[in-house]
């Protein structure tokens, strides 16, 4: 393991089996038999692990956002929602968890120690959240849940769909804070606790996080192999994966069509 990564263990405690501690967790849905070929299964396995990471890095990532709030003295109605972000993110994590489970999965997962410490840069406070409202959430999140959406319309039901319908419910509010937000920092007089923003600023900051989501390599090396076979296709799809080149037209199209659709309609910004 680099020294850059680290590896954590996904489990339980003896206080899993408690019935009033349960009634308090979500509850995973049945997958079923798992009657795939084993390259499939093991594809499948990958792809709810890397899930998995998205969602716990997704943990880190409203916590800092919770901080930040409470550091610019947020109001509270906002700091409620972004803990209940938070719990949001955990359980889409246990979700994603049960389902690698189902595929095989032992639960240890390699992250990258800079994605779960989520560090603060040496930046204002103010500038920091603007980052976060702009970027994390009227960008990167209202992607999140049109690829969400664009992968349910192919999947077959199964348990693995309903992880994934069970975090669309929630990404609606992921997807929907960040342009809300913006809409009333363009709105005069702004928003106190976040100080004067111009609209030029908010287009650098949304433009610099489409920028760098084009840049990703979204498919995993070994994801095309399933590709072209119709019976592995299909196959995938009831583990809940979609083939590698309706995710990439997917997630070009949240980041170039929906993100700025949704911002003007929303916001009322162009981009």
């Amino acid at each position: 393991m680099r020294d850059d990564r680290i590896e954590l263990c996904f489990d339980d405690s003896p206080l899993e089996a408690d019935p009033v501690l349960r009634r308090h967790r979500i509850a995973a849905p049945d997958f079923g038999p798992i009657d795939v070929s084993e390259d499939v299964r093991r594809l499948a396995c990958h792809a709810w692990e890397d899930r998995l990471c998205a969602e716990y890095v997704g943990v880190m990532v409203a916590r800092r956002f919770h901080g930040l709030l409470v550091d610019v003295n947020a109001p509270n109605d906002l700091q409620e929602l972004a803990v209940m972000m938070i719990s949001q993110e955990q359980r889409h994590a246990s979700l994603c968890l049960e389902a690698a489970r189902a595929l095989g999965s032992s639960g240890n997962v390699a992250f990258d120690v800079s994605e779960l410490q989520q560090a603060r840069t040496t930046n204002d406070v103010e500038l920091e959240l603007l980052r976060m409202i702009c970027g994390t959430y009227a960008v990167g999140e209202v992607a999140a849940l049109s690829l969400l959406k664009d992968t349910l319309r192919g999947l077959p039901r199964s348990g693995f769909r309903r992880v994934l319908e069970s975090i669309a419910r929630d990404e609606v509010l992921h997807a929907r804070i960040g342009p809300l937000l913006i809409r009333e920092l363009l709105r005069a007089p702004g928003l106190p606790w976040l100080g004067k923003i111009g609209r030029a600023q908010v287009i650098d900051l949304v433009e610099g996080q489409r920028v760098a989501m084009r840049r990703r390599d979204v498919v995993a090396a070994d994801e095309p192999s399933h590709a072209t076979d119709p019976l592995r296709v299909e196959a995938a799809r009831r583990l809940g994966l979609t083939p590698a080149a309706e995710f990439q037209a997917a997630y070009k199209r949240a980041v170039e069509v929906v993100v700025p659709r949704e911002l003007l309609r929303v916001a009322g910004l162009s981009i």
